[in-house]
């Protein structure tokens, strides 16, 4: 896929011009006693570094730059919240597949390793809304999912592991909103959980600074840096490493 999935969110940025350029302001952000609903498209560029393990084979994972141009396969994320008055509702989507392949010189079976790695993370939480005055703040509780299928292999051995992980990792965190135009405001998001609950991960720490530019009355833009670190040991599959890059998306409120 390399750049395609980033032109198709650049081009949806552009069909937006020709909506009409109305009279503009941060409607995700306003106050209102009216059921209030944002819904976004976005691609999560993003590169990794850390250690797996599965089924008992390691691996280290230094997904570069480089690697994410050339070995992505597909990446597409969606995020849907509504808010009346203090109270709302947040759904995030994302997926991630890609492969990389790379020396491995430690550990029993040292060798170059081939890695695979299809993503899914799906989160909900309930929003409280603390203050709209001077800045928007927000605290949440909720949940995400994560499923990993992941794949480690030994060409030269003839040796390959794969094996699939779902659980859910409980969350707290908050936000803030910072007004700077009629237009534009800036978002600090930061949440973590696991804790090591039942089979959820020993913890899980994500974080998020971004841009919203309302470009017309329902259409905006966001784009920002994330980054997201999942420690995760269950039986012989472990999962340590952080995910970080840039993201753009397109959005509309209703």
């Amino acid at each position: 896929m390399k750049r395609k999935n980033f032109l198709v969110l650049l081009v949806a940025i552009g069909l937006m011009f020709t909506v009409g350029m109305l009279p503009a302001s941060a409607e995700v952000i306003e106050k209102s006693d009216q059921w209030k609903s944002f819904l976004s498209v976005y691609g999560w560029v993003n590169v990794m570094d850390g250690d797996i393990k599965v089924k008992g084979l390691e691996s280290d994972i230094d997904y570069s730059w480089d690697d994410f141009w050339s070995n992505n396969k597909f990446y597409f994320g969606a995020h849907y919240e509504g808010f009346k008055g203090h109270w709302g509702i947040m759904v995030d989507g994302f997926y991630n597949s890609f492969e990389v392949e790379q020396e491995h010189p430690g550990g029993v079976l040292p060798g170059r390793r081939q890695v695979k790695v299809n993503q899914t993370f799906v989160e909900l939480a309930v929003p409280y809304r603390l203050t709209w005055n001077p800045v928007v703040a927000d605290v949440f509780v909720g949940g995400r999912i994560n499923n990993f299928y992941t794949e480690i292999a030994i060409p030269s051995r003839a040796l390959k592991r794969d094996d699939t992980l779902t659980y859910v990792d409980p969350i707290v965190g908050g936000r803030v909103f910072i007004p700077m135009t009629k237009t534009w405001f800036f978002g600090l998001r930061g949440d973590i959980g696991g804790f090591g609950i039942g089979n959820a991960s020993d913890l899980a720490l994500n974080g998020n600074a971004f841009f919203n530019w309302q470009i017309t009355q329902p259409l905006s833009m966001q784009f920002g840096y994330r980054a997201l670190y999942i420690k995760y040991n269950e039986g012989e599959n472990e999962w340590n490493a952080t995910q970080h890059g840039p993201w753009l998306g397109v959005g509309l409120s209703f």
